[in-house]
């Protein structure tokens, strides 16, 4: 198994253990998957705060059910 030791700007650095040898398209889903997993760790770091996508569709529903009102038009 192929094993690299990455360095990170500001985060220190982690060891890296692939399956298979690297290559364009392994480098290509890994960069898929790690983006992937940050995205779940991110959320499982904030799991009492509310998700910003649900934010921002509460957000909009409650516009939109403020502006649903039947509008007169004069012509």
């Amino acid at each position: 198994m192929p094993t690299r030791q990455l360095s990170l700007p500001d985060c220190g650095s982690a060891m890296l253990t692939l399956a298979e040898p690297l290559t364009l398209d392994v480098i290509g889903r890994l960069e898929c998957g790690l983006d992937n997993l940050l995205f779940k760790l991110r959320r499982e770091l904030r799991a009492d705060q509310p998700d910003p996508g649900d934010l921002e569709f509460e957000s909009w529903a409650a516009n939109m059910h403020s502006t649903t009102s039947p509008r007169k038009f004069h012509g």
